[in-house]
């Protein structure tokens, strides 16, 4: 995220990053979203994986000098995090 933040625009030029991810807690609580989530720890699990919350996303924008974000659940577990410079 570093070499993205020198790379992009401001943002009032339309700078930002798109990350297609999941996020620990987000999203809508129903049998789907549950289910894709137990799928994806599964997952997470077998390929030596991190799967992060909101506050440690937060952290991670934060410490590479990104000023904003915005979450967007997307389908199941996975949501679409622009971050913003």
């Amino acid at each position: 995220l570093k070499n993205c933040m020198q790379a992009i625009s401001p943002r009032d030029a339309g700078g930002k990053v798109i990350i297609m991810d999941m996020v620990v807690g987000y999203g809508p609580s129903n049998i789907k979203h549950l289910e894709t989530q137990v799928m994806f720890d599964l997952f997470i699990m077998m390929v030596n994986g991190v799967e992060r919350d909101e506050q440690e996303w937060k952290n991670i924008f934060i410490q590479d000098g990104f000023k904003d974000y915005k979450i967007l659940t997307v389908v199941g577990a996975l949501s679409i995090i622009e971050v913003y410079p």
